[in-house]
């Protein structure tokens, strides 16, 4: 009789979470070397401050990542000028009262929706490439934004509800993190445990294998599209309470970031992966990271280098990837 091999539990347990296991364990070393060279850095408060920003950026790699689990070098780079023209139009329905504050979350919403499914035609049934067709949808909007704003102050601003939820924090620990554990706990629920996640993945790892076995390829990357916008214009109105108000440009710096959490996360650019919580950990990564450069006085520009060597890296392992497949 031949030997049955024991499963060794632990060794399981890593294959499967091992890149979120590094990804906690850099977010762990960047607070020590940041106490070690400033003295000031590995603190409860340092670390839910991180988490509080990070969570915006985490919220934006949502939207990536379900476009990378698609395939076909899925990226979004147009969630940032639709999380701007979200909250411009929510900002101005709301007008800073409780009671406008579905109608304007539905206006954001609805644009969200209109642009996801711009982006998804074009990428999903013309079979565009995804960075061409997402630069040019989010060029279209900043042309939109600068011709409605025309130099003008934007009226309008969040309702306060939105400001405590987003915005403000309980103690040391920020509001947000609620409404990030609620959107993680869906969006792994929706991946992991619904038909259309399944199709998703199974799209994501081989299209053709997909097609074959009766799932229209189209219509799951069409959707998956759709999703990241409407994702994208909920996240604007997150970044509007965040703020306390809107003005031109301000999702436009999360774009890189967003992209840069989902790779040191660990989600695979390769497409067929979904793992949330690593995107948040990558989040919180490139915060910190960006935290620490500020404390060592390299500023923005240090930031920038940061995010600009990671997605570097993540080019890197891509190709590595995409030739391994």
């Amino acid at each position: 009789m031949g030997r049955t091999e024991k499963i060794n539990p632990l060794s399981t347990f890593w294959m499967k979470y091992q890149k979120q296991i590094v990804a906690a364990f850099i977010i762990l070393a960047l607070f020590v070397i940041g106490e070690i060279a400033t003295g000031h850095f590995l603190s409860v408060d340092q670390f839910f401050m991180t988490v509080k920003v990070a969570a915006l950026v985490a919220m934006f790699g949502l939207c990536q990542m379900i476009c990378a689990a698609s395939g076909a070098s899925g990226l979004d780079l147009s969630v940032g000028y639709v999380a701007t023209i979200a909250a411009i139009f929510a900002a101005k329905f709301m007008d800073g009262k409780n009671e406008n504050m579905l109608v304007g979350i539905l206006v954001a919403l609805a644009i969200g929706i209109v642009a996801g499914a711009v982006n998804g035609f074009f990428i999903a049934y013309l079979k565009l490439p995804a960075l061409v067709i997402t630069l040019a949808v989010s060029n279209i909007i900043q042309g939109i934004i600068n011709v409605y704003t025309a130099g003008a102050k934007i009226d309008g601003q969040p309702s306060p509800v939105l400001v405590t939820l987003f915005a403000k924090m309980n103690g040391v620990f920020p509001n947000i993190i609620y409404p990030l554990t609620v959107i993680a706990v869906i969006a792994m629920i929706i991946i992991y445990k619904t038909k259309w996640g399944q199709k998703l993945l199974a799209v994501g790892s081989n299209e053709t294998t997909a097609y074959l076995c009766g799932i229209n390829v189209k219509r799951v990357r069409f959707t998956a599209y759709v999703i990241s916008g409407t994702f994208a214009a909920f996240t604007g109105v997150a970044l509007l309470a965040y703020m306390n108000m809107a003005f031109k440009d301000m999702g436009s710096t999360y774009v890189m970031p967003s992209i840069a959490a989902v790779v040191v996360g660990g989600v695979s650019m390769a497409g067929g992966d979904g793992n949330y919580i690593g995107v948040i950990l990558g989040s919180i990564v490139l915060q910190t990271l960006t935290n620490l450069f500020y404390a060592l006085g390299l500023g923005e520009a240090g930031k920038w280098v940061g995010i600009g060597v990671v997605l570097l890296a993540v080019l890197i392992a891509y190709v590595r990837e995409k030739k391994k497949r």
